[in-house]
């Protein structure tokens, strides 16, 4: 059985060995092959009941597939190799906005997010887009750098009183989907 999901690919099975379990845990090893070429992934280790799972996190977004294989030990034979395809896909992102319910024009407007992103990670110097609607009408601020930890903070000094509403996305990447998140801050005077 396999799980393709998102740039993260779990491979689970069962190794069924006639005779006596072997003293030392056996493995499975697998090789992953794309259009990229071949690379071998850690071997996975059978536990008694004769179940593994391979793990990996790929690369690169397409077909990929998975080749298994047991070498055999002192007292088994090699098994035949096993070969699944899947197709994978970019990994999700996801924003996370943390925003005052209330501001004031003169103090501005403070909002603290967090993306986040499955799979590999994200490529250095990110920024987000952030758009600006209120009763005037709507406009893009600046950009917004992502530290490391994947944090940034959102200045305003809104135009307007009353709703506004910033939204913040991320247009994603070759390995990652793009993701927005809005909040919306009552301003006053």
């Amino acid at each position: 059985m396999f799980h393709g999901i998102f740039m993260f690919v779990g491979i689970r099975g069962r190794l069924e060995l006639d005779g006596p379990a072997p003293a030392e845990p056996a493995k499975v090893t697998a090789v992953r092959t794309t259009a990229d070429g071949t690379r071998g992934l850690a071997a996975a280790e059978v536990a008694a009941d004769g179940t593994f799972t391979v793990l990996d996190v790929p690369d690169a977004v397409g077909s990929a597939t998975y080749t298994l294989s047991f070498l055999g030990d002192i007292t088994h034979r090699p098994a035949e190799d096993v070969s699944i395809t899947v197709d994978v896909a970019k990994a999700p992102t996801s924003i996370a906005l943390t925003a005052p319910q209330e501001a004031s024009m003169s103090g501005g407007v403070e909002i603290t997010g967090k993306l986040t992103a499955q799979g590999r990670a994200l490529p250095a110097a990110v920024t987000l887009f952030v758009r600006r609607t209120d009763r005037l009408g709507s406009g893009s601020l600046s950009s917004v750098p992502v530290a490391a930890d994947g944090t940034f903070t959102v200045n305003d000094m809104p135009r307007a009183r009353r709703d506004v509403t910033y939204t913040v996305s991320y247009e994603g990447d070759d390995l990652h989907t793009g993701s927005s998140a809005s909040a919306t801050v009552y301003v006053t005077r």
